[in-house]
């Protein structure tokens, strides 16, 4: 793949951001138009070597920088998966999140980066907790760099990240892009705001209600239960749940493969199979191969995350089935 070559869109406003850091220049700015930044100030500061390459080289090396992320993060949601998935089953795992890894890397988005982080994180739970910790908690660590930095920018730069946030959040949980419970209660549930947040909250008590059983159910020594939830739940109850957010589904889905061929009962395997026939139907109506209008009537019903709730619903009511088998060191 030329690297340099892939149309990176989000890449570009991070690199612009970078560069502006570098020169201690605003990182808000209106004429930014449909691609502003968004992330806190500090970011900026973290971003300041990409900015200081020149653009196609740093889109290059960001590219495959985001390749070996999201490889470290699909060998880790393997491991997370219950039941683990047999190795022939690591291609069909690939084909049918293909579509979301493809898109993070068309846009140079940085998910990979975060999800690595969060699997490494749960892997090395045990042996290194002190970075497990510092991997878990980049929020709070980038939380904390942005009050350090206020010198720097002062509270100005904050009120700038602040409104543009207040300005383009609430008119993009309708966007067609948006696929998170937030849009699907756009598209579905009349009744304004107030339906939308009950649909929201009611959506978020059954993935927490399912996540909960099923790690009743575990065993002592399994793990990976609560950490498939959280990343099912950054791309279905953030209000702004992109597509490529879905990629975080990888130890659901991998999960879903196993108990498709090994489930203990065949209704199980019926209905794990059955999930992933809806999202490998989902996989196939992209913009790469039917007409672009078509492939935007289906983002507005919301055909992703329909399909990605459907995998964190089943996926984890399914983990608890496998606990019969023997455990294996990938599912712990």
């Amino acid at each position: 793949m030329n690297a340099a070559a892939v149309r990176t869109n989000d890449f570009q406003v991070f690199h612009t951001a970078g560069a502006r850091a570098l020169r201690g220049e605003s990182l808000y700015r209106t004429e930014d138009g449909r691609f502003p930044f968004k992330y806190a100030p500090v970011v900026g500061l973290l971003l300041a070597p990409v900015g200081a390459l020149p653009l196609r080289v740093a889109k290059a090396a960001w590219v495959l920088a985001s390749a070996l992320a999201v490889f470290l993060f699909l060998r880790e949601a393997a491991r997370l998966a219950s039941p683990p998935p047999t190795e022939c089953l690591h291609l069909l795992a690939f084909l049918l999140l293909f579509p979301y890894v493809w898109h993070l890397f068309s846009l140079g988005q940085i998910d990979g980066f975060l999800l690595a982080g969060i699997a490494l994180s749960e892997r090395w739970a045990n042996r290194r907790p002190i970075l497990s910790g510092l991997l878990c908690a980049l929020g709070g660590w980038l939380l904390a760099l942005t009050l350090a930095a206020l010198p720097m920018w002062g509270l100005g730069a904050l009120q700038s990240w602040w409104a543009l946030l207040g300005q383009s959040t609430p008119d993009l949980l309708c966007s067609a892009q948006n696929q998170s419970l937030w849009a699907m209660a756009c598209r579905y549930v009349p009744g304004g705001m107030g339906a939308t947040v009950a649909t929201v909250a009611l959506g978020t008590l059954a993935l927490a209600a399912v996540a909960c059983w099923a790690a009743w159910a575990a065993p002592a020594n399994a793990r990976g239960t609560g950490t498939s939830a959280a990343l099912a739940a950054t791309a279905l109850v953030s209000p702004l749940g992109w597509w490529t957010n879905f990629l975080a589904l990888a130890p659901l889905v991998y999960g879903l493969l196993g108990s498709a061929t090994l489930g203990r009962t065949r209704g199980m395997r019926l209905l794990a199979a059955g999930t992933l026939l809806g999202l490998a139907a989902v996989g196939v109506l992209t913009a790469e191969l039917i007409s672009r209008d078509a492939f935007v009537w289906w983002l507005r019903q919301r055909h992703y995350g329909l399909a990605g709730l459907a995998c964190a619903l089943v996926g984890l009511a399914a983990r608890p089935s496998s606990y019969s088998q023997p455990m294996t060191t990938s599912s712990m």
